[in-house]
């Protein structure tokens, strides 16, 4: 079998890899959260578009987007079910799930904070505590990533 210089370049990794000891746990509930994340910047979007058809009486399903919107909402929010489950079917859930809702509340604070421009208001102090409570979120989750270096 002729290899691809890039095949050749790149040394494959073994499944008794650190990279993949560590890395694989996070990979799952880091995608189920990114997944989520998505869910909720376009379910957000979503419900906007219904409230101006419903309440301002515009009807903002005249067009291919908000339909694409409605479709991607759903597509995310089962790609979030699918990976957060494959991750708590081949590892610890007291890992998977706290990774999971910190890596998703992280996300979505930003990921809202900019698409609907929910910094806007923030103030320096605000911006330091910000980050003082994610540091604190991870410091956490890095607690508990200890039981994974304990169990493998």
């Amino acid at each position: 079998i002729r290899q691809s210089r890039a095949t050749r370049l790149i040394p494959p990794i073994s499944s008794a890899s650190r990279y993949v000891r560590y890395g694989l746990p996070l990979a799952y509930a880091s995608l189920g959260s990114f997944m989520a994340a998505l869910t909720t910047l376009f379910a957000k979007t979503l419900v906007n578009l219904l409230s101006v058809s419903l309440f301002d009486h515009d009807n903002q399903f005249t067009s291919f987007l908000p339909w694409a919107i409605l479709l991607i909402t759903v597509f995310t929010a089962a790609s979030q079910v699918y990976w957060i489950n494959q991750g708590l079917l081949r590892y610890d859930a007291l890992l998977q799930v706290p990774v999971f809702y910190v890596v998703w509340t992280v996300l979505d604070i930003i990921g809202g904070g900019i698409y609907f421009n929910e910094f806007k208001a923030f103030t320096a102090v605000k911006y330091v505590l910000f980050v003082l409570g994610v540091l604190v979120i991870f410091s956490g989750v890095s607690l508990l990533a200890n039981r994974l270096k304990a169990s493998y």
